[in-house]
């Protein structure tokens, strides 16, 4: 895989059974390694571990490819959406795709793209959304092990095998699609996705139809084993390595413009306290810095003109004008001494503000989305430590299950949740029911810890001081 110059990135594919790591320079793959996917990993840990399939960084440009999440065409009336666009447009269609994906539309994101319109006055658009919880765990994994997440796409229809712009048919496990670049510049795409049936053939039929015509005759295939029984054309597989690359190839190709293809850019990071009061102190240091260095020049200034005075016989007229100018300059010298005190004192104000965000709101609000029926919380206290939530179960895992869905969200305000603390009073057969406390703490405090363990940290079991004997 020799290669010549162009920016580097790294493409983390992630399929139901798989973990694969690409690196590229250019459009060129430079490595390819992968490994089985253990069962039950959830998107964001599958990312972790296709990050550590080498001893190298992700790079700056890292883009995570996956079927773990819903892709898919819709159709909807033209006057529905006239005069919609950017924000608007993205959140009518997630409304309009809730039935298809099963998205919550107000925490979930969706790429999508405009395909060619069906006349006489329907509108298609070709999705992919993804839980905003999801997609912060995805960019939370890349930056832990040192990259930077650009996107995140579905793989379906995202390489053709042919990239002069002749189109193209895939076919996966689950799902089935057609696809076209547009021959002209300034057209539009065309594509459909459907999902595949075992049991009846008329996906393959509708397929056809909706896509415009006749099923091109090239194409991917997951497996050898999974081409459809009516389709005549010819098809590559993935299970055979130099296949793969090229596919990897191509993929690495339309990334670098991602145009043409529904994709979901990483989250914006939020700036943290931490960096607030830092900048603020810097901006306060500089400020007394400039301020101490006017006011250095100023008196070098002022004994000078002294000095002139004294050793120098002037005529009146001069000596007044030399004592109206130190007159001013003083003036100004007390100005400056006044506003490097006011500097000093607002960064110490700045630093209080930041230092009294309003952390708890973020940690009262995700308290608050939660939808576990299995616990109760019954107090929020401070310690030693940062802030401890207790409370009772009926469940022994449902502290573990808020933690998991908490983590993300704490993590974005600089508080990090420790694997809850479990006890059972054994009042019921099975133990319970349970007493838990769940402790947050400072990000700062776990700074030298290994950040695998960072990340997997809530996945980890409970600490019980009683036998856990059935699951409530």
């Amino acid at each position: 895989m020799l290669f010549t110059g162009g920016q580097t990135s790294t493409y983390l594919i992630i399929t139901e059974s798989q973990v694969m790591r690409a690196d590229a320079r250019g459009n060129q793959l430079t490595n390819l390694t992968k490994e089985a996917r253990p069962v039950g990993t959830t998107l964001p840990i599958a990312v972790e571990l296709a990050c550590g399939l080498t001893a190298k960084k992700p790079a700056q440009r890292t883009y995570v490819i996956s079927d773990d999440f819903w892709t898919g065409v819709v159709d909807l009336d033209e006057r529905s959406i006239y005069g919609l666009q950017g924000e608007e447009l993205e959140q009518m269609l997630r409304f309009e795709t809730e039935s298809l994906s099963n998205l919550d539309p107000g925490s979930s994101r969706l790429g999508y793209v405009e395909l060619e319109s069906v006349p006489p006055d329907t509108r298609r658009f070709w999705g992919a959304g993804v839980p905003s919880e999801i997609l912060s765990g995805v960019a939370q994994a890349v930056r832990v092990r040192g990259g930077k997440l650009e996107l995140l796409a579905n793989p379906i229809g995202l390489s053709s095998p042919d990239r002069s712009g002749v189109p193209w048919v895939e076919f996966t496990s689950d799902l089935a699609g057609a696809f076209a670049a547009p021959a002209e510049s300034g057209s539009l795409p065309r594509a459909y996705v459907t999902r595949r049936s075992t049991t009846s053939d008329r996906w393959y039929d509708a397929l056809g139809t909706l896509f415009g015509g006749k099923l091109p005759e090239i194409g991917w295939q997951t497996t050898p084993d999974d081409k459809p029984p009516a389709y005549t054309g010819q098809l590559e597989s993935f299970s055979d390595e130099p296949v793969l690359e090229r596919w990897l190839e191509g993929v690495a190709e339309r990334t670098s413009k991602p145009e043409g293809f529904p994709h979901i850019l990483a989250p914006q990071a939020q700036t943290s306290s931490r960096t607030l009061a830092l900048f603020g102190a810097a901006l306060a240091m500089i400020t007394v810095l400039i301020c101490g260095t006017l006011v250095w020049t100023l008196s070098s200034r002022i004994s000078s003109m002294q000095a002139q005075i004294d050793k120098v016989s002037e005529p009146a007229a001069k000596k007044k004008q030399l004592d109206e100018t130190i007159k001013k300059i003083k003036t100004g010298l007390e100005e400056l001494v006044v506003k490097a005190d006011e500097a000093t004192l607002k960064r110490g104000n700045l630093r209080l503000l930041i230092d009294q965000s309003d952390r708890f709101s973020v940690l009262l609000s995700a308290l608050h989305s939660q939808t576990e029926t299995h616990l109760v919380l019954d107090k929020i206290s401070p310690n030693i430590d940062g802030i401890e939530l207790s409370g009772r179960a009926i469940r022994s895992d449902a502290a573990t299950t808020l933690v998991q869905r908490l983590e993300p969200l704490v993590a974005r305000v600089g508080w990090m949740i420790r694997p809850p603390s479990v006890s059972g009073s054994n009042k019921t057969t099975g133990g319970g029911p349970w007493d838990y406390t769940i402790q947050l703490s400072e990000m700062e405090q776990i700074e030298d810890q290994d950040p695998e363990i960072v990340l997997t940290s809530a996945q980890k079991q409970p600490t019980t001081t009683s036998q856990q004997k059935g699951g409530d």
